[in-house]
């Protein structure tokens, strides 16, 4: 459980994609998103206990352990960010890029534990996430623009 939190830390890692001002640049931290959630698709694959058509879709099966509760941030925040197209301007949709990538797992996963109740009740909504993550990349821009 300990190293799948490890894992989706990096995983989920949006915020380069935020802050990526130049095409190449956005390619390049595309490229790493992608390999993160491959990772975790892997992850889930080969150590998890549920899956699609299995005992649940968590990473123990009906279980919404630990794990989960320390990645449903990210998720929440990754699905509800990327895809408004804040900072760099062009959308980013990571349930898109699981189906693009093949990564049925981590689809299955994700969409549990965006559903979950307890992730619904504890979530913020989701144009409160996007305004407070442009204020916060206002201030970045700010702050290097006084450099």
């Amino acid at each position: 459980m300990r190293l799948f939190t490890e894992l989706c830390s990096s995983s989920f890692s949006y915020f380069p994609i935020l802050r990526a001002r130049e095409e190449a640049q956005l390619e390049s931290v595309l490229d790493t998103f992608k390999s993160g959630l491959t990772d975790a698709d892997a992850f889930l694959t080969k150590m998890g206990t549920g899956g699609i058509g299995d005992k649940g879709p968590f990473l123990f099966g009906d279980k919404f352990t630990l794990a989960e509760c320390n990645a449903a941030p990210f998720v929440q925040r990754a699905c509800a960010v990327l895809p408004s197209g804040l900072g760099s301007g062009r959308p980013v949709h990571p349930l898109a890029l699981c189906d693009e990538l093949g990564l049925d797992r981590l689809k299955c996963w994700m969409e549990a534990v965006l559903k979950r109740q307890s992730v619904l009740k504890t979530g913020v909504p989701e144009e409160t996430m996007v305004k407070s993550m442009e204020k916060m990349l206002e201030r970045f821009a700010a702050m290097e623009n006084n450099q």
